[in-house]
């Protein structure tokens, strides 16, 4: 995994536009060929990946107060240092857990989602994801006692339940 990160930080110049292509091919062909029931699923399983921005969203405003809290109240570290301190954490130090968090939710929102669209079975998706995705932050509160691990799967599924009406939208 971490060489996987190093790459990407390395070559970012080429690594995101490559990205972006491959996320806007489908959308591009569907304009073209718009009864291809090929694009449309793609174009179906990328917008549900899209959806997990929520996540994303939700675990660092999430994560992030609640280690600026913990540097004031246990570290007793200045608000300031805090706010500077928690975001350098957060997003420096936290990197391995953003590329294998993206990579893995991705991944399993297109094998849980891309092949199978039933809407009842939105739930048990949500929640696979959730318990896959969470098993090693729950090793780590337990391993490492920090309860910041805590607020990220407390925080990723409150992202599952916002974003599940954005997926069901999708789905039908």
């Amino acid at each position: 995994m971490r060489e996987v990160t190093k790459f990407i930080l390395n070559n970012w110049a080429i690594v995101f536009p490559i990205t972006v292509f491959i996320i806007a091919l489908p959308f591009i062909l569907s304009r073209y060929f718009p009864n291809n029931l090929t694009l449309l699923t793609i174009k179906q399983a990328f917008k549900v990946v899209l959806t997990s921005r929520i996540n994303l969203l939700t675990i660092f405003i999430i994560t992030y107060v609640v280690t600026v809290i913990s540097g004031v109240i246990n570290d007793n570290l200045s608000v300031g240092q805090s706010l500077f301190g928690s975001l350098y954490s957060v997003l420096g130090y936290g990197i391995m857990f953003w590329v294998g968090f993206i990579l893995s939710i991705t991944v399993l929102d297109i094998l849980l989602f891309g092949f199978d669209k039933r809407v009842e079975y939105v739930n048990t998706k949500l929640l696979l994801e959730w318990v896959i995705i969470s098993s090693p932050f729950i090793y780590w509160l337990v391993k490492y006692n920090q309860w910041v691990f805590l607020a990220a799967i407390i925080a990723f599924l409150i992202g599952q339940i916002i974003r599940k009406p954005m997926i069901l939208k999708t789905l039908n």
